[in-house]
């Protein structure tokens, strides 16, 4: 058990709360946020000014493949710039107008863009006609893409959207076009069409793919704190767990396949010789981060441990007498404080009912009144009278604090001072 004999006057004690983040993490993953959303709008900028200017390299970034469609590029203009509104957290209602607004055009666009798929008319069409349909084949916005694409949208307009249960839906529609964001990539790092490509569609564009993950990394990161992505900055086990292993898990098997696939293309070694080198070094790269991930949460257990060695000690030690209630009103931890101002034995106090040890007998149901209107979330002090184990009453002052276990009600957190021989405070 894990306590400390403080009184709040704010709330109720909580207990077993979930860990804070890190906040340098938090800043960090903030900046990285803004700069990923600066480069996507300035990704977008540049295949526009392509497009306007007739210059293809800037509609492909200088690699060879498919031009990222105008219709791609002004929507990634809209929503890294709507991100970029909001990431400082828009206090200005302007700012969150402007950023819904921008957000909005551009999901609206995409959603277009799938109603109309297989129609050479659609809104991908709109701008720069005669240039985009000069190209062989003609270029119009991949449906891959227009479905990434209006998920990191309506995510975005959902960005501080938060339902009862602390549920945010924004990381989680991110979550859902994240993989389909990774398999295009992965199909150009590997060079398998069928990965990026979209039947007989013309395929996503190279640059198209990497500013959807950088787009929905900075989303994640924008709002890292909150959702399903808070483990990632807690300062716990767990978030260490996950700061190591899932980047680990996500790149390590990507970059030791690429460089197994490359050595066997150019006739280093067979294929067989390649799936076993692949196979080794996985199992030796996991293993090692396994190790050393389970070596920090050991110590971070350790250094746990200590505290709350030390609070028991603390508890164990100081002269208050201390019970804590669970919400029937049983004793689940006391103190030898408590023990000795009650005459009562350890035993005889734990998993029973304290009221009905302590309460005089005509306390009129004080006693049991205090404990409900602890257990239902008020603090409070009073002098009043208890009886010990031998019947003799005794005035005391006592404090009772609700207590919280993962923000439900856990119980109560009473505390006894003797008041024997003092004028009772009034």
């Amino acid at each position: 058990m894990c306590a400390s004999p403080a009184f709040p006057r704010g709330g109720p004690l909580q207990l077993n709360q979930s860990l804070p983040v890190n906040m340098r993490l938090v800043r960090g993953c903030r900046i990285t946020a803004f700069v990923l959303s600066a480069l996507v709008f300035l990704a977008g900028s540049i295949v526009l000014a392509g497009w306007t200017f007739g210059v293809p390299a800037l509609t492909t970034f200088g690699a060879r493949g498919v031009a990222m469609n105008p219709l791609s590029a002004s929507c990634f203009l809209l929503l890294a710039g709507a991100l970029l509104l909001l990431l400082p957290g828009a206090d200005p209602d302007t700012e969150r107008w402007a950023a819904r607004a921008l957000a909005t055009v551009a999901t609206a666009a995409a959603l277009v863009k799938l109603a109309t798929l297989g129609s050479l008319n659609g809104p991908d069409a709109w701008m720069f006609r005669a240039s985009i349909d000069a190209t062989a084949p003609m270029n119009r916005m991949a449906p891959n893409s227009a479905l990434i694409m209006t998920t990191l949208g309506v995510s975005i307009l959902l960005l501080d959207v938060e339902l009862p249960g602390g549920t945010r839906p924004a990381p989680l529609l991110v979550l859902l076009a994240m993989p389909m964001t990774l398999v295009v990539v992965v199909g150009f790092l590997f060079g398998v069409q069928e990965f990026y490509g979209w039947g007989a569609y013309l395929p996503m564009s190279r640059g198209s793919a990497v500013a959807f993950a950088g787009l929905g990394l900075a989303i994640l990161a924008g709002r890292v704190e909150h959702g399903v992505t808070r483990i990632f900055v807690s300062s716990g086990s767990g978030g260490v767990t996950a700061r190591r292993l899932l980047p680990a898990a996500v790149l390590l098997p990507l970059v030791i396949g690429y460089a197994r696939l490359r050595g066997q293309r150019y006739g280093l070694y067979s294929a067989e010789f390649g799936v076993v080198i692949f196979s080794l070094l996985m199992v030796a790269a996991f293993s090692i981060l396994v190790w050393w991930t389970a070596s920090e949460a050991e110590r971070m257990h350790a250094a746990r441990a200590d505290v709350e060695v030390q609070l028991q000690e603390l508890i164990r030690n100081v002269p208050l007498g201390i019970v804590v209630l669970d919400l029937d009103g049983r004793a689940q931890l006391c103190n030898d404080a408590f023990v000795e101002l009650f005459h009562y034995p350890s035993s005889e106090i734990l998993g029973h009912k304290v009221d009905e040890l302590i309460a005089p007998q005509d306390d009129e149901g004080e006693t049991a009144s205090f404990t409900s209107r602890g257990s239902a979330g008020e603090n409070l002090r009073r002098a009043t009278v208890r009886r010990r184990r031998d019947g003799e009453l005794i005035d005391v002052e006592v404090f009772v604090v609700p207590l919280t276990l993962r923000g439900r009600p856990a119980g109560t957190y009473g505390l006894y001072r003797d008041l024997t021989g003092q004028r009772r405070p009034s």
